[in-house]
């Protein structure tokens, strides 16, 4: 079994401004970056083996921001970009309301959701699904610390969790936690989502606790009680 811990990219002056960034290419904010830093010292030493990343630039620099107290060998997927918006990349929520006829209609297509000239979410679900299953082959046992962007960890948890990605529906995660992905017999199941840093990090400093045992403290396969939740 591999182990994945996934977590949006720091913040950057589009999703400061509510603006749709999609494929855009853009950077961290200031406070993007102090926000890596600040993730960086909550999370455990010794308890991940790799990274992995959205090739992005604002998933790069949180990556490298991250991997700064880390220090471990780090990969790169494009099966983990953000959602290709099409001709809604660049607008701002209040612009998008503008259309809300149009977002409603696509709204209401769940995972069928396709921005003009952009990509569905069921899209997204199939190459990010493809790249951590894909990633499981390469590194079994692994645990590894993802790095990727908010539409794409939405398709996940949505999926995951039982879930159409439709109106009315409650959101499966909340922004800026960690969310942990177990990946078995090319299949991917949602093992606890929305974790708090500081959470994960005190979780591994009372083991004993817990119940898990060491060398391996949140792999599975050592032993770990199977506790999901939302």
């Amino acid at each position: 079994m591999t182990t994945f811990y996934c977590l949006r990219h720091g913040q950057t002056d589009w999703n400061q401004q509510s603006r749709i960034q999609g494929r855009t290419d853009t950077t961290l904010s200031d406070a993007g970056r102090d926000m890596a830093r600040t993730w960086a010292q909550s999370l455990p030493q010794g308890m991940f083996t790799m990274i992995l990343t959205s090739p992005l630039a604002r998933a790069v620099e949180t990556a490298h921001i991250l991997n700064e107290r880390l220090g471990l060998p780090l990969h790169t997927d494009p099966g983990l970009v953000e959602q290709d918006w099409g001709q809604w990349t660049g607008l701002t929520k209040a612009e998008l309301m503008a259309q809300r006829a149009k977002v409603a209609a696509q709204e209401k297509r769940g995972f069928s959701f396709t921005p003009p000239g952009g990509e569905s979410r069921d899209a997204v679900l199939m190459r990010a699904c493809d790249a951590l299953i894909g990633f499981t082959a390469a590194h079994p046992r692994a645990s590894v610390l993802v790095v990727t962007h908010h539409g794409v960890l939405k398709c996940l948890a949505y999926a995951l969790s039982g879930l159409d990605y439709l109106p009315g529906e409650s959101l499966p995660i909340e922004p800026y936690r960690l969310h942990r992905i177990e990946c078995l017999d090319n299949e991917l199941a949602p093992a606890r989502l929305n974790m708090e840093f500081d959470t994960l990090a005190a979780s591994v400093k009372n083991l004993a606790s817990l119940n898990i045992p060491e060398p391996d403290p949140l792999n599975p396969d050592m032993g770990e009680p199977e506790t999901p939740e939302r």
